[in-house]
């Protein structure tokens, strides 16, 4: 009766494990468009593809492997018949006819679906923007200062507008840094400055002030000679060159 039962579990496995094997896999491959995403976009969706396709993959792994053999070892002496379990008469007389009418009007069921109406309106949308700016609460200051300035005139000229921020009543802390780093990852030249600008929460701002007043009252009181303002938020500067993707308002 074992060697019977064995036997039987393992022609089940058989028969749903190679469905199941590539019904992972398909949502696996449905995810390596994200990989291809950069900047802010890249930045938010490809932490979740990785654990979707790790998850998805170790799935389709231990669903071909592990999972039948825990289904010998743990599985019941005795497998009933189908039609012995109390609640399969009432699932088979109501599961039946509707495979029966989905398969019989396959066409019209799809059409009736909807789901052509879901897909015309992103369709129709193509071309347009794909992620608009995200408020993380704080702000990415990055004047652009003339090539070949000295470190000495660098760090003067970024402790002054460090403290021209911090006399904004919105701003909470600033955080400036100036240099080019010994690596490839941070091909930043020493006159790209990055100074992080956290702000205090919308309920202690002044009345009537909203984030892009926030940036236009800055852009108009931080004044060096031979400086481009450049405000952006610090998942906007994943990849490339920040300043090559400059919105034209913020140049001075």
């Amino acid at each position: 009766m074992g060697g019977e039962r064995v036997a039987t579990i393992i022609a089940a496995a058989k028969s749903v494990g190679r469905p199941l094997f590539f019904s992972l896999l398909v949502i696996t491959v449905s995810f390596i468009p994200v990989f291809s995403l950069e900047a802010q976009e890249g930045r938010l969706f490809k932490p979740l593809a990785f654990t979707k396709t790790f998850s998805m993959f170790f799935a389709a792994l231990l669903g071909v492997t592990l999972v039948p053999v825990l289904m010998t070892l743990l599985s019941a002496e005795k497998i009933r018949p189908r039609k012995k379990e109390p609640d399969q008469p009432l699932l088979i007389w109501a599961y039946r006819p509707l495979v029966n009418f989905v398969c019989a009007t396959a066409f019209h069921t799809h059409r009736g679906g909807g789901s052509h109406g879901v897909h015309d309106h992103p369709f129709q949308r193509l071309g347009s923007e794909f992620m608009p700016p995200l408020n993380e609460g704080t702000m990415l200051f990055m004047p652009t200062a003339v090539p070949g300035m000295s470190i000495n005139e660098t760090t003067k000229v970024l402790q002054i507008q460090n403290r021209q921020l911090r006399k904004f009543q919105m701003v909470l802390t600033v955080f400036g840094k100036a240099g080019q780093a010994e690596s490839a990852t941070d091909p930043a030249p020493l006159s790209m400055f990055e100074t992080v600008v956290t702000m205090k929460p919308p309920s202690q701002w002044r009345p009537g002030m909203t984030w892009d007043k926030i940036i236009a009252e800055m852009n108009g009181n931080i004044k060096t000679p031979g400086m481009a303002n450049i405000f952006w938020m610090p998942i906007q500067t994943a990849h490339g060159n920040a300043h090559d993707r400059l919105p034209q308002q913020s140049r001075p």
